[in-house]
């Protein structure tokens, strides 16, 4: 894959977690702890055979809802549209890639 997918409002379990392994972004703007994880996971976004799908919270609150985020960063490892595992807070690109390498 080439780049972080911004989640945009489609259909979201058909879009971005339905087949494969799909790691889910959920965050703000507002977040600093967000922010100093979106250079890794651009960094990740350039070699993974993975999806990386970024939701911003406050604009798809629904989403967030419906996936009961409460805090954030939080990531979810989606695998053929199920959920694997949960990720919360700030991590470091060889800790995502690390978890990620799991589900490969």
């Amino acid at each position: 894959m080439s780049k972080v997918i911004n989640y945009a409002g489609e259909d979201f379990e058909k879009e971005t977690v339905a087949e494969g392994i799909t790691l889910v972004d959920f965050a703000a703007v507002w977040c600093g702890p967000c922010q100093m994880l979106e250079p890794a996971l651009e960094e990740l976004s350039k070699t993974a055979s993975y999806k990386i799908v970024k939701v911003d919270v406050d604009q798809s609150s629904e989403l967030a809802a419906k996936y009961k985020v409460r805090s954030v960063p939080m990531m979810i490892v989606f695998k053929d549209g199920e959920e694997m595992e949960r990720l919360l807070g700030f991590m470091t690109q060889d800790e995502i890639s690390k978890k990620m390498k799991a589900y490969i």
